[in-house]
């Protein structure tokens, strides 16, 4: 690219989830893209990474029957996905020797609770704590911004609030219940389990998350006649009234506009010389964020677990994926703590000790592990998140922390890169 060469088309500045869903859905509509991202994998902060000479991922990620964009996109790209892609499980949440909640077929929200009356681990009277706390919460539709998870849950037995309410909650939202906002969680909720029964189901990548979206994403965009450009870091950004210059390294372009599909915590670094912006920046500037690490132990490969996805209790880590099972990884384990802010050294062995209370995988051949330090934002009570659309008519947002019903999931990428493409195609 010269230096201060013309160019018609739209930029997209970030290759992650909510990017690559942007630049698909202009180049599906004929419009002529460059996607940028800075390092030489797709995908952002669910990317593949490589261990001990294995693919594998940056995090582990559980997707919802209820993410029907994110499903949508997937399907569209790898027709084959729902047998070869994703594997889908009704939701069950085993505790051993602890709790285990398993939901019927039945038609929602019945099969919510019809399985929190069948749980095993709770006597009587928590059962039907729970399920009338469930059917509340599913038939209320408001719940103040105000309020925090701890508050929304503070009827509820200690024990439910401890087995099953705030670990829900810490997965979803990657953030400590007391601090994590109850409309979120409410809507969560209300949308694996207040539509369609499937909308609960777990859908467990049995790709590497580069090979699951990003990756055959930028291959239809180049398919289209669009670019993919890594790894390429955008350093500037200029903004006039007819066009958006794009500047990395290697110089620069004019673009008739340009979605910033970036991290929160990189846009002020992007769009600082954008007066039309400082409101957005100034906002993100108040966000928080949470950690979440990912701890891989590789066992002798004749080892599995007895189901693909265990829930773990009192440590650092909240569960436990057999990849063996879901990913052809004999033997390979990968142990999640996430909201992670107060690891010890040690977590590791903590957690691999968690699993001794479900399992005995004998020794260990090799473990890694990998802190996302900004994995997710916190997910605050009244959290002020933009719209895709900003106060620039040539500028437009994409990522998980745009204004949106989920926290920060691989859903809302998607969601805010499909909107961020569509609000710009009606300029067009």
């Amino acid at each position: 690219m010269k230096s201060g060469a013309m160019k018609s088309g739209v930029a997209v500045v970030g290759g992650g989830w909510a990017g690559c869903a942007a630049a698909l859905t202009l180049a599906e509509a004929g419009v002529a893209v460059t996607l940028f991202e800075a390092s030489r994998t797709l995908g952002g902060r669910a990317r593949a990474v490589e261990l001990e000479g294995q693919r594998l991922d940056n995090g582990q990620h559980i997707l919802l029957g209820a993410y029907e964009q994110t499903l949508q996109l997937i399907a569209r790209l790898q027709p084959a996905t729902t047998h070869e892609g994703l594997w889908r499980l009704p939701l069950t949440l085993d505790q051993p020797p602890d709790f285990s909640l398993a939901c019927p077929r039945l038609p929602a929200p019945l099969h919510l609770l019809a399985g929190l009356l069948g749980a095993r681990g709770l006597n009587w009277r928590e059962k039907l704590a729970a399920a009338r706390w469930a059917h509340g919460l599913l038939n209320n539709t408001d719940t103040p911004d105000h309020l925090s998870v701890g508050q929304l849950t503070r009827s509820q037995p200690e024990k439910l609030n401890r087995l099953l309410w705030h670990p829900l909650c810490v997965s979803a939202l990657n953030t400590p219940p007391d601090m994590a906002s109850a409309k979120v969680f409410h809507d969560m909720i209300r949308a694996a389990f207040g539509g369609r029964t499937h909308h609960s189901d777990l859908l467990l990548p049995r790709r590497d998350l580069t090979a699951l979206f990003p990756a055959p994403a930028a291959a239809r965009v180049i398919e289209l006649g669009g670019e993919v450009r890594l790894p390429c870091r955008v350093t500037t950004l200029e903004a006039a009234t007819d066009a958006v210059t794009v500047g990395t390294r290697d110089g620069s372009a004019a673009y008739s506009h340009v979605i910033l599909a970036v991290a929160p915590q990189h846009l002020t670094g992007l769009a600082v010389a954008i007066p039309q912006l400082g409101p957005v920046l100034h906002g993100v500037a108040a966000y928080a964020y949470q950690p979440i690490a990912t701890a891989y132990v590789q066992y002798d490969p004749a080892f599995r677990l007895h189901k693909p996805l265990f829930a773990l209790t009192d440590g650092p880590a909240q569960f436990v994926f057999d990849r063996g099972q879901s990913h052809g990884q004999p033997g390979l384990l990968a142990l999640v703590a996430s909201a992670a802010t107060n690891l010890s050294a040690d977590w590791v062995d903590q957690a691999a000790a968690q699993l001794q209370r479900i399992a005995r995988p004998g020794p260990p051949r090799w473990r890694e592990h990998i802190v996302e330090k900004q994995a997710t934002y916190a997910c605050v009570p009244n959290m002020a998140r933009p719209a895709v659309r900003t106060a620039h008519p040539r500028i437009f947002l994409a990522g998980d922390y745009t204004a949106g019903p989920y926290p920060a999931t691989l859903e809302s990428a998607t969601l805010s890169g499909v909107q961020s493409a569509r609000a710009l195609l009606e300029q067009l």
